[in-house]
């Protein structure tokens, strides 16, 4: 796949992020407890209403502001890391328990094909982890509306300075990395530096999941790397450092 600038696109994101980061980290509480006045309100007025089609419509609001108060718990951990409970953990089963939990809900038009390799543990945050593997194989499966492949692949790597010079925040080191590649259309060059805003999004969905992975990502002190080829596909790979 071609390779994108990607230390002058990851040092867009980053600045991006900060910023974006200690907003949605600020605002985040305020909504939650506002929107939790609009559901009970809410959830009140349709037991008190027995008109039907009223009733429907309540419903409608209910269940709007519980899909909300879900991204709102997502945007809450950002700036919360010392929340997150970092263990010990195989990556590779995370991968495994992911994808059973989302067999469910893969069309049957998307393979999903893994290659796991024999990788040291890192130390994270189970939930977070399974999180930005859910949101990455959303992502994957967004982009590919009439079916797919969907390749995930896990490896271990040596990080050099060398290395570093393509990643703008990049630092040497023992890496376990975490690879979900679609074969999709591809994102536009030009796009590239706004795929983890909050509310980006090519496709008709919230645009949050990707801007979840970067944060989730760099509160484990990793980093991501992306390459894309229109009419090809799409590669994030995930850099996360492993236990000492």
């Amino acid at each position: 796949m071609e390779f994108l600038d990607h230390k002058h696109v990851e040092a867009i994101q980053v600045q991006r992020m900060e910023a974006i980061s200690f907003l949605a980290a600020g605002i985040s509480h305020d909504i939650k407890n506002l929107l939790m006045v609009i559901l009970n309100c809410a959830s009140v007025i349709k037991e008190m209403n027995t008109n039907r089609d009223i009733q429907k419509r309540i419903e409608v609001i209910i269940s709007c502001c519980e899909k909300m108060n879900e991204m709102l718990k997502r945007l809450m951990l950002i700036g919360k890391s010392n929340h997150l409970k970092f263990t010990q953990v195989n990556l590779n089963e995370e991968v495994r328990n992911t994808i059973r939990l989302l067999e469910s809900k893969i069309p049957a038009c998307i393979e999903i094909k893994t290659s796991l390799g024999d990788i040291p543990p890192i130390y994270a945050d189970s939930t977070a982890v399974g999180e930005i593997i859910v949101n990455l194989i959303t992502n994957a499966i967004q982009a590919m509306p009439k079916g797919g492949l969907i390749e995930i692949r896990t490896a271990f790597t040596t990080v050099t300075k060398e290395d570093c010079k393509a990643h703008a925040n990049a630092y040497p080191g023992r890496f376990v990395t975490l690879s979900i590649t679609d074969n999709g259309p591809g994102i536009p060059k030009e796009m590239l530096p706004k795929i983890f805003d909050f509310g980006f999004s090519t496709k008709n969905s919230y645009g949050i999941g990707l801007a979840m992975v970067y944060v989730l990502v760099e509160m484990h002190g990793g980093w991501i790397h992306v390459e894309s080829e229109i009419g090809k596909g799409t590669m994030f790979m995930i850099f996360l450092p492993v236990c000492a």
